[in-house]
């Protein structure tokens, strides 16, 4: 009849060990059943019987990070040495459950893994009577809650990959304005910006005052009407006073002071459909600007 036995595997600072929970020395000659088998077979596993302790292995249909603890007992002096002064938070320990032949001594079909992590601080304890070093292995799902350390740039990107040119536009990306759907002609300058200058002013009863709009464009260039100042594409615009009791304005953007007051003067530049939407821009299809005007006597 086959008996359980759990070997387990430990990468400390300076060294790594095998050891079950069986008694004397299991060597498990293989070769392995499976070429899939993680089962480090030739090794030889010190058997710790009474000595050794493993905490339940946790099992859930969740994505959690479960952890086991080992425990040792201090009559095993060398070993528990290992436990509490060598183990690193790099060391890993791993664990495998198979079934053996206790008149032979020989594994039947290969120990499957059944749990892996890294080891966490060693911790010991001593209550007069018995004394214990145990040690945790993190599952692997816990460093998920770390953060990655990289800056995913291409400064970043050519230490790990000399060469690659995965992130080479990163640093590009920050003042980049992208606009959906974007424009038929892809290479011709479109507008991001629109305002009235001046933004505030004020006029006389019976004064004028000129006012003019301007367009930024995505290439750096700008025109501003009337007037076709700038190097930008020109375009046509309309205007209209928010009250023309109290001031109005012609189709030069020229605003005649009427009566005391306060008003808007608006200006609107019809869309043409080849450009993207400006936040500025009505349902109407017409970007938009204004600016405030003070009438006084």
């Amino acid at each position: 009849m086959a008996a359980p036995i759990r070997f387990a595997m430990f990468e400390f600072a300076n060294e790594t060990i095998y050891v079950s929970d069986g008694i004397g020395i299991t060597t498990p000659a293989g070769p392995a059943y499976s070429p899939l088998s993680t089962f480090p077979y030739g090794q030889s596993f010190i058997g710790m019987g009474w000595l050794g302790k493993v905490s339940t292995v946790p099992q859930t249909t969740k994505a959690q990070a479960q952890n086991v603890t080992f425990s040792l007992s201090a009559l095993v002096t060398e070993l528990l040495q290992d436990f509490i002064g060598q183990v690193r938070l790099t060391g890993t320990a791993t664990m495998w459950l198979g079934y053996f032949d206790p008149t032979t001594g020989d594994v039947i079909a290969d120990p499957v893994q059944i749990f892996a992590g890294g080891l966490s601080v060693p911790t010991t304890t001593d209550d007069g009577a018995t004394s214990t070093g145990s040690v945790t292995a993190e599952n692997p799902l816990l460093r998920g809650n770390q953060a990655p350390n990289r800056r995913f740039d291409d400064a970043d990107q050519q230490i790990y990959y000399p060469g690659d040119l995965g992130f080479s536009f990163v640093d590009a990306l920050g003042n980049l304005t992208l606009f959906w759907p974007s424009p038929y002609a892809s290479g011709s300058p479109y507008p991001i910006s629109m305002g009235v200058i001046p933004n505030g002013a004020d006029v006389a009863v019976g004064g004028t005052i000129q006012i003019y709009t301007q367009i930024n464009y995505s290439d750096g260039s700008l025109k501003k009407m009337p007037g076709s100042t700038g190097s930008g594409p020109d375009f046509t615009l309309c205007a209209a006073s928010s009250n023309p009791a109290v001031a109005t304005v012609d189709s030069g953007l020229l605003v005649t002071g009427i009566a005391p007051g306060k008003c808007s003067i608006m200006v609107r530049v019809p869309t043409p459909l080849n450009l993207p939407l400006l936040p500025l821009q009505i349902p109407g299809g017409q970007y938009r600007a204004a600016c405030a005007l003070i009438v006084h006597n």
